[in-house]
């Protein structure tokens, strides 16, 4: 059984400019580059817009440039170039790493850098045809007015889901945005809401009505940082992540694992992608299997997973810590049997 999509008019600016007055003129407007997530929900009547504003003759959107100190990423570059590109796989490996594993091939190949930093959040409950909604007496994210998730709570748990932004926002990602009251910079740890229902903030620094990311700005570490993307999903192949950990160290002495720097981000286990906070005091610290159950700890502190998926949340709790000790194995060779022998003795 199929629902038609609601009608809706389509345009094809020819540039910025004509897109974003194009927006300004039709509120509510919706922008399509890859579709890979949007044409889904139009499918599915999540997404319900009168006009939809297609960027693919778009040109200048879909390059990768070196901008002194800073690699500057076009909104449109897709996630298979963002992975293939010399200059990210060379000066940003955990961005190439996390853009290879989204998906699969296909989906990698229209889905786009700016698509995936605005990821419509996702949910079991919401993720659905219209039917199955309906008969559901739809939810709080779209519809209706319970959250099946916490039906006494008004808070929407729908997580976001993208692969990028944890990294990004490890990396210091600064977003590039015009929108019909001109154009701005805004860091990317700035850039989200905390409510399901629209993972974007629209205070400071979320979207404005309209707006249009053009590219993301990376400063290039100058420091030998190193960096690593886990995820956990159900098929290796195409799913969501379940639970996604970018996790970036700065050696003060690499040979005694002496960390000068570290971070962590998380993805897929709230409404909004997130810097894990207090990995300031493993300044000076040997990255040791102590140090690790710590920031697993810690890391699992920031993270708080609901019923959102086909996974238990107990299940992706759990892999929090798994996921913070495969990345700290892998950045500190030589850890991996240590946290072993440590979790057998557990």
């Amino acid at each position: 059984m199929t629902y038609p999509m609601r009608p809706f008019e389509l345009h094809r600016p020819a540039d910025v400019a004509e897109a974003v007055a194009l927006a300004g003129e039709y509120p509510g407007a919706q922008y399509l580059a890859g579709g890979t997530d949007l044409v889904v929900n139009l499918r599915r009547r999540i997404a319900e817009p009168d006009h939809v504003i297609a960027l693919g003759a778009i040109e200048g959107l879909g390059e990768v440039t070196r901008e002194g100190n800073a690699l500057a990423i076009g909104a449109r570059v897709t996630m298979a170039e963002l992975a293939a590109h010399p200059e990210v796989m060379a000066r940003l490996p955990m961005l190439a790493e996390a853009a290879g594993i989204v998906a699969g091939p296909t989906i990698r190949g229209m889905a786009t850098l700016g698509g995936n930093l605005v990821l419509d959040t996702r949910c079991r409950y919401y993720n659905q045809s219209f039917f199955w909604r309906q008969a559901n007496d739809f939810c709080l994210k779209k519809d209706g007015s319970v959250c099946p998730v916490a039906p006494r709570g008004s808070f929407c748990w729908a997580a976001f889901s993208a692969d990028t932004p944890p990294v990004l926002l490890a990396l210091d990602a600064v977003l590039e945005l015009t929108g019909p009251k001109g154009g701005r910079k805004v860091p990317l740890r700035n850039f989200y809401g905390n409510d399901g229902r629209w993972s974007i903030g629209e205070a400071d620094g979320g979207l404005l009505p309209g707006e249009l990311i053009l590219r993301v700005r990376i400063p290039l570490p100058q420091a030998p940082w190193h960096g690593v993307y886990e995820k956990v999903r159900v098929r290796g192949s195409i799913d969501y992540p379940l639970a996604g950990l970018a996790m970036m160290v700065r050696w003060k002495d690499e040979t005694a694992r002496e960390i000068a720097e570290l971070r962590m981000a998380l993805t897929a286990l709230n409404p909004q992608p997130m810097m894990v906070p207090g990995t300031e005091v493993f300044s000076g610290r040997e990255l040791d299997p102590d140090a690790v159950a710590e920031l697993s700890r810690l890391a699992g502190r920031t993270g708080k997973p609901m019923r959102t998926t086909v996974s238990d949340p107990a299940y992706r709790r759990a892999m929090i810590a798994t996921m913070v000790e495969k990345a700290a194995a892998r950045l500190a060779p030589g850890l991996g049997p240590a946290l072993l022998q440590q979790a057998r003795w557990a």
